[in-house]
């Protein structure tokens, strides 16, 4: 093996997503693949030669891989990889063509379709040029544990765009979904759970809000002076919200399923974050509430956010139904869980 996903060391993304497809094609070396992206027609696990780095040329390829054809002669493949960040150049590609004797072939992937006329201009049939998108479908229709994680990679990175196809299921889907109006059935719901809402029996006196901010769509809880804090009165800088989370953008939380979940978020100020960093009384307490189902963000291990401070996060797909009620039987059931600890003895509790 000349590569190894786990000793990937770039940090560049696209020397990291050159990288990472190298080393998909040595793992797989699937012929129906290579066979895809070459046009040629191989023979089983043609994969003979991987070369990761480049250098020397007055143009370098990001790569090359050695490919067996049937009838046993071996051609090189160099590649060329863009991710959305960096743009095509015929000059570029012009320069990478110097590298290639008699067979060999210049594989070029992007994620724009249109760079289809860059390569159009060059009038050269050694230059074969993907998408990532059609690269990634080819690698979906593999049926392949590894591939379908390199897919994964591609989607959570924002290198790939989404797949290029639509789906019968995905019409279907998306077809229930406009019959149903679930965003305004779903937007109704939290606006009635927001009057419905009431922490005061629990022993809060805090007050709320509605808000749309992100990635989250619910009702704060929030001290009334909040934004005009009082040193001397509140420590920690505290604000709760229970309802939609929607976008990971800002918080930074993977979601469990990927869908979105009905959360109940307990932030911070990051400012303050350090003295309860430092409370043993509180790292007790976040202990007993981890094995009740919470996530801690208290040492920003779920998130490098750190208003983030710890969580309870439920899929909407285990949801049998959503609606006022649900929601609060939701919030009902982490209430009663602080309850059931120590929690309300300290202050970032008894403040609110």
């Amino acid at each position: 093996m000349k590569t190894n996903i786990f000793l990937n060391a770039y940090q560049q993304a696209e020397n990291k997503l050159t990288y990472n497809f190298l080393a998909i094609l040595e793992l797989l070396n699937d012929r129906r693949l290579c066979g895809f992206l070459t046009g040629l027609t191989l023979g089983e696990k043609p994969v003979t030669e991987i070369r990761t780095v480049y250098g020397g040329g007055e143009s370098n390829p990001d790569g090359s891989f050695d490919l067996r054809k049937q009838n046993g002669d071996i051609v090189t493949v160099f590649f060329e990889n863009k991710t959305k960040r960096r743009g095509l150049t015929a000059q570029q590609l012009e320069l990478h063509l110097n590298w290639c004797k008699e067979d060999d072939l210049l594989l070029v992937v992007t994620p724009r379709k249109s760079d289809i006329d860059t390569i159009r201009n060059l009038q050269n049939d050694k230059v074969k040029f993907f998408t990532w998108s059609e690269v990634a479908s080819q690698l979906k229709s593999l049926e392949n544990e590894i591939a379908d994680q390199f897919i994964e990679y591609g989607r959570l990175s924002g290198e790939f765009e989404e797949l290029g196809e639509i789906h019968k299921s995905d019409i279907d889907t998306y077809c229930e979904y406009i019959k149903t109006n679930f965003d305004n059935k779903l937007n109704n719901i939290l606006n009635d759970f927001h009057y419905e809402i009431d922490l005061r029996k629990y022993g809060f006196k805090t007050a709320k809000r509605y808000n749309t901010q992100w990635g989250r769509r619910g009702t704060e809880f929030i001290n009334d002076d909040y934004f005009n804090m009082d040193e001397t009165k509140y420590t920690y800088g505290q604000f709760w919200t229970m309802g939609i989370y929607h976008d990971t953008k800002d918080h930074g939380i993977p979601f469990k399923k990927n869908v979105p979940e009905i959360a109940f978020f307990f932030d911070i100020n990051p400012e303050k974050k350090s003295l309860i960093q430092q409370d043993k009384a509180f790292r007790e307490i976040m202990d007993s509430l981890k094995k009740l189902g919470f996530e801690s963000n208290l040492d920003n291990e779920l998130t490098p956010n750190t208003w983030r401070f710890f969580c309870y996060r439920k899929p909407i797909s285990e949801f049998q139904e959503l609606s006022v009620l649900s929601l609060l039987q939701f919030s009902d059931d982490v209430m009663h869980k602080i309850l059931s600890t120590k929690a309300l003895d300290h202050p970032y509790f008894a403040e609110m």
